[in-house]
């Protein structure tokens, strides 16, 4: 686990391996994002939510909150799964409109057992990216097609959370237990007849709401002097915070074999690096910075 705030990672993983990407940024409806806005690499058509895991669901929360300068939303419960969640508003850097994209912070749910959280969050002892999910156009073709390219993606399951309203949340997706390629490899999830999740967070604000053109975004002490304090809440903002998906980074020791994987799954290509273990790298902006998170027991 790792993660960097307020300032751009630093790139030390050596050039990219495997095949060249193609165009891999777009709102999940399908539409170009805006001529001249620049686009997040890694990141594909269909992506529909990054989830960030904790080993503590409050303490997380307050510690991303704290890292970000966003307000996260509680989201619900998982019955059965041991965890709940918060949902943050999340687009894509270049994505325009209002894409069906969040991000999902994911923890261990005080009022389930927590073994059961313990074998849905293996090895998270801080805040760090686990996982990705593409939203297909067609669910069972994707998983067909996986199925027909020898993609290992685990089994498709009934899925359900409570919500805060007391409604009830469900949905189809596919899980690996151990993760696939480090949580590199997305999961596929259909939502169904229910409402994307995206639609129960605020409105969100077009892709250029952080700039690096404005001293005070480069900087985030000069328009929030408790960004140099770590101990200081997050502001309260008039208007919601929708943080940016800036790249998703993907590695590993077999990168044609992952490339691959994810081209079945999403039917994009995107670049992967070589390195002794397989993971991924997703770094996001807000008003304290650019904060990277990394997967599960790889250090950047």
């Amino acid at each position: 686990m790792a993660s960097d705030a307020a300032r751009p990672p630093v790139d030390d993983s050596g050039p990219a391996a495997g095949s060249a990407p193609v165009d891999s940024s777009g709102p999940a409806s399908g539409e170009p994002p805006g001529s001249g806005s620049p686009t997040a690499p890694g990141v594909v058509r269909t992506f529909d939510h990054l989830v960030v895991a904790v080993p503590d669901l409050a303490a997380g929360v307050r510690e991303f909150e704290l890292l970000t300068g966003a307000r996260t939303v509680p989201g619900g419960s998982h019955p059965g799964r041991g965890t709940a969640n918060h949902l943050v508003p999340l687009i894509p850097r270049g994505w325009e409109g209002a894409p069906l994209t969040y991000l999902e912070i994911l923890g261990p749910d005080p009022a389930q057992d927590p073994a059961l959280a313990a074998r849905s969050l293996p090895g998270v002892t801080g805040l760090c990216a686990q996982r990705w999910a593409a939203h297909p156009t067609g669910f069972d073709a994707a998983v067909a097609r996986a199925d027909q390219a020898g993609v290992d993606y685990g089994d498709v399951f009934d899925m359900s959370r409570h919500t805060p309203d007391g409604g009830l949340l469900a949905w189809r997706l596919t899980r690996r237990t151990p993760l696939a390629h480090g949580g590199a490899q997305p999961f596929l999830i259909d939502w169904g007849s229910s409402p994307h999740p995206a639609h129960g967070l605020r409105p969100q604000p077009t892709s250029s709401q952080f700039t690096t053109a404005d001293p005070a975004a480069s900087d985030p002490a000069a328009s929030d002097p408790a960004a140099s304090d770590p101990a200081a809440p997050a502001p309260a903002a008039e208007a919601p915070v929708t943080l940016l998906l800036e790249r998703l980074e993907f590695f590993g020791p077999d990168p044609e074999r992952l490339s691959d994987a994810i081209r079945v799954l999403t039917e994009e290509q995107v670049s992967v690096e070589a390195a002794a273990e397989s993971g991924f790298r997703a770094t996001i902006s807000g008003p304290r910075g650019e904060l990277t998170l990394t997967s599960v027991g790889v250090h950047p």
